[in-house]
């Protein structure tokens, strides 16, 4: 087990160094002169999965927060990256296969939802349509040449839970493959992007990447940035791609959620989780501590998968959704606390029933938490790989905007 773990953690830093030092002559250069500060991209819900679409070259792509880099099927005439690249190299996961005579560079694809690695693909490089932004609107449509992506084998989108029609998996994770750090590497952007989830199917969110202002719609034009707090951002050797934070504890209703030592050294972020994942003993605490908190509030049967429901007509309202008690994620170094009050909390599953919507993800769990989809919709997140921090900025109900209020009318 130590030889196991010691080769792991050898493989991560090589593929850490690997990255930082390939060399952007390596890649082909974006077909666009002007210099660009930002790009844009629509982020949209799917109503049969609540999971999340990028659009990328006028196709949906599904937002995966935690995927190493683009993958999406080819076609038979797609070129294919060689062995002797570097590339082949420096992507983590990449694997080179002889047949024939002849040498493939390959990628094992993960199904960011079931998790399954059971297929592999070529890698190859495509064009990546996009649009330019000065913060407020779209300026102009961008073509970027040559980002990596590797090929889905046919039927691996049609056999897997996502929104219907995606056209591939837009990997945002960690790493010098994934989405942004190619866009950031081939335009000299600031490495950094944000994601602002819409919380409703007809509502369209928003995605950056690069640097700010981030503007968003009324009551007045501001740049969401001026409200953000920062944690640093550490690195997961279990889940490299993953936007990994540390908490110093949960508390609701402001009273500390007793926990086992340690569990929340890393906690993940991630958009192929419709709904926030509890280790089985960290989510039996919480509903313990929630279930105290809500005591008064009278429940109804549960609605699978969540466990602690209500009647709606018995829970109040405010401008930040249900008024039950609200959820401090406490960060551990600084940044103050990630509130979560009853619009990210409770989850409506019926005309009359909102439920709990945290999930028990058994002993099994990738990790003791797991931030999920739900509790990022209309909170602006930056992932600002340059500073090695996530900003967040609370619910932006509290500032009388949404995550579907960027002005995507081109000027």
């Amino acid at each position: 087990m130590a030889l196991k773990l010691q080769t792991f953690l050898h493989l991560f830093v090589l593929s850490i160094l690997l990255c930082t030092s390939s060399s952007d002559h390596s890649l082909a250069k974006a077909l666009v002169a002007p210099p660009i500060n930002a790009l844009v991209a629509q982020i949209t819900k799917a109503a049969e999965t609540s999971l999340y679409t990028l659009s990328l070259s006028h196709k949906d792509y599904l937002l995966d927060l935690s995927g190493p880099l683009l993958w999406s099927p080819c076609s038979a005439g797609n070129p294919t990256v060689p062995c002797s690249a570097a590339e082949c190299t420096a992507t983590l996961g990449t694997h080179r296969y002889f047949a024939q005579g002849q040498c493939r560079c390959t990628a094992r694809l993960k199904n960011p939802v079931t998790g399954d690695r059971a297929v592999v693909g070529d890698l190859t490089l495509v064009d990546v349509v996009t649009n330019a932004t000065d913060g407020s609107t779209p300026t102009a449509e961008v073509t970027v040449g040559g980002v990596l992506s590797a090929c889905a084998p046919a039927g691996f989108l049609g056999s897997s839970p996502l929104p219907a029609a995606v056209a591939g998996d837009a990997g945002l994770g960690r790493g010098c493959a994934s989405l942004p750090a190619q866009l950031h590497s081939k335009l000299s952007l600031k490495r950094q992007f944000a994601v602002c989830l819409p919380s409703t199917v007809g509502r369209i969110g928003v995605a950056f990447f690069g640097d700010g202002p981030y503007g968003l719609m009324p009551p007045t034009p501001f740049d969401v940035s001026s409200v953000l707090s920062y944690t640093p951002l550490v690195r997961n050797p279990w889940n490299p791609s993953a936007y990994t934070i540390q908490l110093a504890g949960i508390a609701i209703n402001q009273e500390a959620v007793q926990l086992p030592p340690g569990a929340l050294d890393l906690v993940t972020l991630d958009t192929a989780a419709p709904y926030t994942v509890l280790r089985h003993d960290v989510y039996r605490a919480f509903v313990a501590a929630f279930q105290r908190a809500t005591a008064s509030v009278p429940r109804v049967p549960a609605v699978a998968p969540f466990e602690v429901c209500f009647n709606i007509s018995d829970l109040g309202f405010s401008g930040v959704g249900y008024a039950v008690a609200p959820v401090d994620l406490v960060m551990a170094r600084g940044g103050g606390n990630w509130t979560v009050f009853g619009f990210n909390s409770l989850a409506e599953v019926a005309d009359d029933t909102a439920c709990l919507a945290f999930v028990d993800g058994g002993w099994a769990a990738p990790s003791a938490v797991t931030v999920g989809g739900f509790q990022m919709e209309n909170n602006f997140l930056v992932f600002d790989e340059a500073a090695s921090r996530l900003g967040y900025s609370g619910a932006l109900l509290l500032t009388r905007t949404a995550c579907g209020n960027f002005n995507f009318a081109r000027n």
